[in-house]
């Protein structure tokens, strides 16, 4: 992970290839709405699979993700939930196909950082996923939902999110990938913490144009 104001990127080490809710309880969960554009033209399916698993990882750690999908809009902006964002727990994540290249072979994503060392914006390269399930039979949706997750997580956790064990691992290795396969690749409990004690009284910055990412 690097300072703030820099690209959070994740990486898989390529050696390793191989209760029901109250309504008081659901109110207390802090919300997160993340706006999706699906600039790769990942099928429906995968997509929704990807946006439940990665809900699935968010409310391990008692958080609600309300998913917009904002790539083609066939009513108003507003009516759909696309319209700007602003405020705690809004995030705007892209998948795309294209990965510059003065970005690492091994990087799955990249989170944009503001001042704060927090942010909104991130990118998830869909071509990665694709490789490593095809590498490694893992499920795609899980993939790619997981990634999602890890990049969210930058934003939340600010500089130095990165972890030795969990989602927030930096490389992924056997172990990281069958606890994707099984569902368990999760957040640990202090990041959590983190994530909900930063969202409360956190006011998003837009990132400057003066800023430039490093990897």
């Amino acid at each position: 992970m690097h300072r703030a104001s820099t690209a959070a990127t994740l990486f898989v080490l390529p050696a390793c290839i191989l209760l029901g809710s109250t309504p008081t309880s659901v109110a207390e969960n802090p919300q997160l709405h993340v706006l999706v554009y699906n600039d790769a033209q990942v099928s429906p399916e995968i997509l929704t699979g990807a946006e439940q698993r990665a809900a699935e990882i968010f409310s391990r750690a008692s958080f609600d993700v309300n998913w917009a999908n904002c790539t083609h809009l066939d009513s108003d902006r507003e009516a759909s939930g696309c319209n700007v964002v602003e405020g705690p727990g809004h995030l705007e994540l892209r998948i795309i196909s294209h990965v510059a290249s003065s970005i690492s072979e091994a990087a799955f994503g990249v989170a944009f950082l503001g001042p704060d060392g927090t942010g909104r914006y991130s990118d998830v390269f869909w071509n990665r996923a694709q490789e490593l399930h095809a590498n490694s039979n893992v499920d795609i949706a899980g993939v790619l939902g997981s990634v999602m997750a890890h990049e969210m997580g930058h934003l939340l956790l600010g500089s130095n999110a990165h972890a030795i064990s969990g989602i927030m691992r930096a490389h992924w290795e056997a172990g990281e990938l069958r606890r994707i396969n099984m569902g368990t690749l999760v957040f640990l409990p202090q990041q959590g913490k983190r994530m909900r004690a930063r969202i409360a009284p956190r006011r998003m910055l837009p990132v400057s144009s003066t800023e430039s990412p490093g990897y």
